[in-house]
């Protein structure tokens, strides 16, 4: 799937990955307390999410799956 479809899934409480990606981290969105804005973040299995910032390559990459 493309980026935009994966983003929307996200937006929807959907986890994604990539299947090129080398390691089993999920992006999925998150909102802030105050203004409810939404915002990516990325998780790796057993560590803290941080703020996930998109690169062009996954931008334009087909191989975007839900975390099941």
């Amino acid at each position: 799937m493309v980026f935009g479809d994966a983003l929307e899934k996200m937006k929807a409480g959907a986890k994604m990955t990539r299947r090129g990606w080398p390691f089993t981290d999920a992006v999925y969105v998150e909102y802030t307390r105050e203004s409810l804005q939404p915002y990516l973040v990325v998780q790796a299995p057993r560590r803290e999410a941080i703020p996930y910032t998109a690169t062009d390559i996954d931008i334009f990459s087909s191989d975007w799956e839900v975390v099941l």
